[in-house]
């Protein structure tokens, strides 16, 4: 099965590594069967966004435009341990624009068994923003650049249910939907930068509820196969 693995660069989205990375080499897997895993052995991790056509327009006055996450850590955990360097990911970049998306991360050595977690932490450790967002909002009648840093680090825990049997493949999709969160910034109030950009970061009062919505964006696709 080894063979059937084609080995790659995550298309600039994966890309630079703030440290040695203690998975295998991401690769991207081969097309998905029907039952949703990547045809190729191991565990593997895919990312998608609600809208679906996100990068674009993702609700009624609002646009996203590109999204960066600095990842500190990712770790697949199943039920025999509390983790494993077979299905940890370190000190990588997720990126999201009209033109690219993260590729696979896949686990090629993933053990058999159980998986019933994903945690992963996004922070940039106060050096860069752990996680930047760009888009526009309709305010009034006018359509406004926004842009959102945040330099406080993000920790989530998310339940899933997977199960991989000897030789297989089982695929989690990391799911994104930062609808919730956008609406609930009251963007009237938002400092404005020289250019006319709206600017949330880290020291603005609205960030901390904005936070707890952010957090609240990342979902496990029920749908997959268990």
């Amino acid at each position: 099965m080894q063979g059937m693995i084609r080995c790659g660069v995550l298309a600039g989205c994966l890309v630079a590594c703030l440290g040695a990375c203690n998975s295998t080499s991401p690769a991207t897997p081969d097309s998905g069967s029907p039952d949703g895993s990547t045809g190729a052995a191991g565990m593997h991790v895919t990312w998608s966004t609600s809208p679906e056509m996100w990068p674009g327009a993702i609700a009624s006055g609002f646009q996203l435009d590109n999204a960066t996450f600095l990842f500190d850590n990712l770790k697949v955990i199943g039920d025999a341990g509390p983790g494993d360097d077979r299905t940890s990911a370190n000190a990588f970049q997720l990126h999201w624009d009209a033109t690219n998306m993260p590729a696979t991360i896949d686990f090629t050595d993933a053990p058999t068994g159980v998986y019933s977690k994903v945690s992963f932490q996004i922070d940039g450790h106060l050096i860069q923003s752990s996680y930047k967002l760009h888009g526009h909002v309709m305010v009034g009648s006018v359509s406004v650049p926004f842009e959102i840093e945040d330099r406080e680090e993000l920790s989530l825990s998310l339940q899933c249910n997977r199960t991989l049997a000897p030789g297989g493949s089982v695929t989690i999709d990391v799911v994104l939907d930062f609808t919730d969160a956008l609406k609930s910034v009251d963007w009237t109030k938002v400092h404005t930068d020289d250019s006319g950009n709206l600017e949330l970061d880290t020291t603005d009062s609205q960030m901390p509820a904005f936070r707890d919505k952010f957090s609240k964006a990342f979902a496990i696709d029920s749908s997959g196969p268990n």
